[in-house]
């Protein structure tokens, strides 16, 4: 990732209509304390330099405003321990299975990847299978990339089917019947990924679980899309699909839905949450899980889609009531699909 120094713009603020962002949430990520120099991203979809100044100035002017109102919507957080961004890398997963196995924990070797792809490219699992020889179950809907899975990973079983939340028990059986704890589960759909895990929580233990998240929905807002047999045909069939909002579940719900399962977050960042089961804190010292999910949304740098950097800031920093917020974003969806879409797909929102 290659970095350059941009100056720091002051003016009329510009509100950026972009909707896809790689960046940082809160812009003072960007700024240097000790110089006031600007670091920006030169990579493809970051925030433009002199957005990036405007929206840094606007935080320093409002920073005691924006605390107060993290503060106020933080007050029901599941988790209280501060996230530290370094300390869980959420595009690979091997690292985190290695500090439960130096921890004592036994593992498995046994997964669960719903939404593999081919198995190895951008496959935050593929280390860990590689190096464990893991076996399990790998549910992919493309059938080229099925068999590019097969040929990549040939000791893992791969179910190639769409996955609903009315088959995916059905597709991962062959893990259900052996009764084993798993080490991993992943859930990485592009749409109804809540719905698909709600039915796999029940029926499987990991020790990890790695789930999409939508990034540009801060908590608290509990938002996801609900299972709908033409939302990937929409997906799919859209250009450029990087600019379709309607995927994935919140941090938020994420967090709200896993807690009741025994799992603690650990991670947020890119579009990725990582959960550990509350069975295996002790690898964690001397962090305590569950991180606070506001403190890991505010320090994360996301890779979002459809959804403007500047609305999703808005919705974290500057509404500090969510009696005001959760209209905003439904609107904002409906509107999305009454504008884009042949019908409005169901989505669950609540905070």
């Amino acid at each position: 990732m290659s970095w350059a120094t941009a100056a720091l713009v002051l003016g009329l603020a510009i509100r950026t209509t972009r909707s896809t962002y790689k960046g940082f949430v809160n812009p003072l990520k960007h700024l240097n304390p000790e110089d006031g120099s600007i670091f920006w991203l030169n990579i493809k979809d970051s925030e433009p330099a002199q957005d990036l100044g405007l929206a840094i100035q606007d935080f320093l002017e409002r920073r005691e405003e924006y605390r107060d109102t993290l503060s106020t919507l933080s007050r029901d957080r599941v988790g209280t321990e501060r996230c530290d961004p370094l300390l869980v890398d959420t595009q690979n997963i091997w690292p985190t299975v290695q500090r439960l196995a130096n921890a004592g924990f036994e593992l498995s070797g046994r997964y669960v990847n719903v939404g593999a792809s081919d198995g190895e490219n951008d496959d935050p699992l593929f280390e860990y299978v590689q190096r464990m020889n893991a076996t399990g179950i790998a549910v992919e809907r493309d059938p080229e990339r099925c068999e590019r899975h097969r040929r990549a990973l040939p000791q893992v079983e791969v179910a190639c089917s769409a996955v609903t939340p009315q088959n995916v028990l059905s597709l991962v059986a062959p893990v259900l019947l052996d009764k084993t704890e798993l080490d991993v589960l992943k859930v990485d759909i592009d749409s109804y990924d809540c719905p698909v895990i709600e039915m796999l929580l029940p029926a499987i233990t990991a020790k990890i679980v790695l789930l999409e998240a939508n990034p540009s929905i801060p908590p608290p807002y509990q938002w996801a899309m609900l299972h709908h047999p033409e939302l990937w045909n929409f997906f799919n069939s859209f250009s450029p699909p990087e600019d379709v909002p309607i995927r994935g579940c919140s941090l938020a719900y994420e967090v709200e839905l896993l807690r009741r399962y025994g799992y603690d977050l650990v991670a947020f960042g890119g579009h990725d949450a990582i959960f550990t089961h509350e069975s295996v804190r002790s690898a964690w010292a001397p962090h305590k899980p569950p991180m606070d999910e506001f403190d890991c949304y505010n320090e994360a740098f996301i890779a979002a889609n459809g959804i403007s950097i500047d609305k999703t800031r808005r919705w974290f920093f500057e509404l500090n009531d969510t009696q005001v917020g959760l209209p905003e974003v439904w609107e904002f969806f409906v509107g999305w699909m009454q504008e884009n879409s042949p019908q409005l797909f169901p989505f669950a929102l609540r905070g």
